[in-house]
């Protein structure tokens, strides 16, 4: 009998492949999972990044696959890796990455490209990554050879992990994965005069970090002791630079009220003495003599720091460091972690201590927390049989059964526009990272995904299941991905809540019951989606757990029951038909009243004229022969009477 005889590799296949060196330097940067959707033109890359250990999750939809891989990042605090294929791939993925852009979320996005010799050419899938991203990206480079590999992606891990944090894009020409890398990567430097393996030792995966200048770090803390009213807010790069534990230490040494943003919300527990919320903050701020800001990106939802009085600025990068915050006593650019222990040291080191009249201000600022807190569960309260079911009551009920069953501890992501404005108040973070939201990005759809990515991220989620609080239209974009969910069997609890269409409930306050304010081309049903969508059943024929609750007293139980099946890793929809006259706080401001100035007012329903009265001052009001009228309560539900004109 002959012996089989061997056959060397490359004889049979393509080896070595030029795609091998990427996976080598993924590896090299610690990456252990990639989230995306794959595509002809990925595979050599794709395929080998498997074989090599690192675990590939597939979505029906590439915004998700980033969506997830900016969660990870987010929790892991290490750059998340996502994938899509050329041409529409990488378009999908556009919106995705622009969220992770401007929330500063560490990501390296391994993009396909068509040949690079078919460049403006009408070629399939034509794609050029650099101009589309150029805007949305730290920096996104087309790899045309293979030798770059080894380079750019160990500079994408290093800039995409240093602030402002945030993704990077690398895109793959497909005619370099059939290219052989020797002997053209033969230069006089070898293979790469660019790239020295493992750059940094056992550090070379981890971001760099820089520290304050000492005598800035002195100043400010001679400062933060001296003043009687301050405040410390607590942004992203507390978080994104473990800075938890410091900021605790240092809030309870200098008696400083904390407040938590976005991500950090939790880095001082939101059941501690000097937790303040954002809701409180907004209000003492103008009272504050002193506002330190850690990490924090100073935009508009906080005014552009108009109310504050005077400040400390602390953040990673000059980028951030705003010139337009009246009263910056100090300016430090290092890292969260890094000038918060810095501070510590000091202040240790020469015994400091807060002013006495510091305690008055900690208790005042104790007692308006809990005086809002009590007022603000108990106001939620009164809608507990209000039918249909009120967004508030809702939030209190769900986050009511999270802390009975795991103390407050589940991860939350926040996704849908009305529901944002009733849970985050409603909701204690115990630790950083566990309050998850898209940020100035305010887009929907986005929590499918991030809460897949959380899951991965997080190895105690299977004793605290992840709660998604979703939108309809969200749940529409996204929801396919509630299968990649199931195939993973992660446990995620995605709370839907259903008022039948894109923000349906302006049309109670500018469009009338019958939208009679659109052209009749457009009534009925105007921006509304087929009446009480069964997405728990939709849900349940893709793997999931389903739940519909239409009365109040059904919350409770449906999420025992969804909580349940995510923790045996069935993940669930509960499906939640609330009231559609219920909006976001912010439609009753000036914006929105400006937003939807031009509806004649005829047309108006009396809510929204109320509304229009109260807020566009700059109108002829008295010479239209219009009278004052009281502002409505955003909280309240709009009455037959208030729909109409």
């Amino acid at each position: 009998m002959t012996e089989a005889k061997e056959v060397p590799l490359g004889m049979r296949e393509i080896y070595p492949s030029p795609a091998q060196a990427a996976v080598d330097a993924l590896k090299e940067q610690g990456v252990e999972i990639a989230f995306g959707v794959h595509g002809g033109h990925f595979w050599a890359l794709l395929d080998l990044m498997s074989m090599a250990g690192i675990k590939m999750v597939s979505f029906h939809h590439e915004q998700s696959g980033v969506y997830a891989a900016e969660a990870y990042a987010k929790i892991t605090g290490k750059a998340g890796v996502a994938f899509a294929t050329t041409g529409p791939g990488t378009g999908n993925a556009v919106s995705a990455i622009q969220q992770a852009y401007l929330n500063c979320s560490p990501l390296v996005m391994l993009l396909s490209g068509h040949e690079s010799y078919h460049d403006r050419a009408y070629a399939l899938q034509e794609c050029h990554a650099e101009e589309l991203l150029c805007n949305i990206t730290k920096w996104t480079r087309r790899l045309r050879f293979p030798w770059e590999y080894k380079r750019y992606i160990t500079k994408a891990f290093k800039d995409a992990q240093f602030w402002p944090k945030g993704p990077v894009a690398l895109e793959f020409a497909v005619d370099c994965f059939l290219d052989s890398i020797f002997p053209r990567a033969q230069t006089l430097a070898g293979e790469s005069a660019l790239y020295v393996e493992r750059w940094r030792g056992d550090e070379t995966a981890e971001p760099l970090t820089v520290g304050g200048d000492p005598k800035l770090i002195e100043r400010a803390v001679k400062l933060i002791f001296e003043a009687k009213n301050p405040i410390i807010i607590a942004a992203d790069g507390v978080h994104m630079s473990g800075g938890a534990p410091q900021l605790v230490e240092f809030a309870e040494l200098a008696q400083v009220p904390v407040s938590g943003r976005r991500i950090s919300r939790g880095a001082l527990p939101e059941i501690h003495p000097l937790h303040i919320s954002s809701r409180i903050a907004s209000r003492v701020l103008p009272e504050s003599d002193l506002v330190i800001a850690l990490g924090m990106k100073v935009g508009g939802f906080d005014a552009y720091g108009g109310t504050w009085q005077r400040c400390i600025q602390v953040n990673e990068s000059p980028q951030h460091i705003w010139t337009y915050l009246k009263d910056t006593e100090v300016a430090i650019v290092g890292t969260p972690s890094v000038v918060l222990s810095q501070m510590l040291d000091y202040a240790k080191a020469k015994g400091l201590k807060p002013p006495p009249e510091r305690a008055e201000w900690t208790q005042r600022i104790r007692q308006e927390q809990e005086k809002s807190d009590e007022e603000l569960r108990a106001r939620a309260e009164k809608y507990s049989d209000h039918r249909p079911i009120h967004f508030a009551y809702l939030a209190k009920a769900v986050w009511d059964t999270c802390e009975d069953l795991y103390g407050g501890m589940n991860r939350v992501v926040m996704d849908g526009f009305t529901i944002s404005s009733f849970a985050p108040p409603l909701i204690k973070c115990r630790y950083s990272g566990q309050y998850i939201d898209c940020g100035e990005q305010a887009g929907v759809g986005h929590g499918i995904g991030m809460a897949i990515g959380a899951a991965f991220a997080d190895p105690e989620a299977s004793k605290r299941p992840i709660v998604v609080f979703m939108g309809d239209s969200g749940q529409g974009l996204a929801g396919y991905d509630v299968e990649t969910a199931a195939r993973y069997k992660l446990p995620i609890v995605y709370v839907v809540t259903n008022n039948n269409g894109w923000f349906t409930g302006m049309k109670y306050l500018n469009y009338g019951k019958g939208w009679e304010a659109m052209g009749a081309q457009d009534q009925p049903l105007a921006w509304e989606f087929l009446p009480d969508m069964r997405y728990d059943k939709i849900s349940e024929w893709m793997g999931c757990h389903g739940e519909h609750v239409t009365e109040p007293g059904q919350i409770r139980p449906a999420m025992e029951r969804a909580f349940r099946a995510a923790e045996g890793g069935k993940p669930a929809v509960v499906n939640v038909i609330v009231d559609g006259s219920i909006n976001n706080r912010e439609c009753y401001t000036i914006a929105y009243a400006i937003l939807w100035g031009h509806i004649p007012w005829d047309k108006l329903p009396k809510r929204g004229k109320a509304i229009r009265r109260n807020l566009l001052f700059n109108l002829p009001w008295d010479e239209a022969g219009v009278p004052p009228m009281p502002m409505p309560d955003p909280w309240e539900p709009v009455t037959e009477e208030e729909a109409m004109p």
